[in-house]
């Protein structure tokens, strides 16, 4: 049986500073059986171990079935993911807008 969507929002900055808090919430929500929802769309500055750690969520998440679903990535949120090569693999190349027009 299959959770519901839960929404985490990631506030305006993530740093390694806040992954044990951050890692112990998205354990406990999939523990429960419930998928996950980023909202990003606040974050300002989030570091490569920030970043990282959500990549190994979202592959994880993948892996198993379920949907990865982000809340308007920020702008900040997609130029790191992008200098991390990471646009792809955590499917938020839909969200990218081409500005060089």
């Amino acid at each position: 049986m299959m959770g519901e969507e839960v929404e985490i929002d990631c506030g305006v900055v993530l740093s390694i500073a806040d992954l044990g808090d951050f890692y112990a919430t998205l354990l406990m929500v999939v523990a429960e059986g419930n998928c996950i929802k980023f909202n990003v769309s606040k974050i300002e500055r989030i570091d490569g171990a920030a970043l990282q750690l959500i990549y190994s969520y979202a592959k994880d998440a993948l892996k198993n079935g379920h949907a990865l679903t982000w809340n308007q990535p920020s702008e900040a949120f997609i130029r790191s993911a992008r200098l991390l090569g990471l646009l792809a693999v955590m499917n938020l190349e839909e969200h990218v807008v081409d500005v060089s027009r």
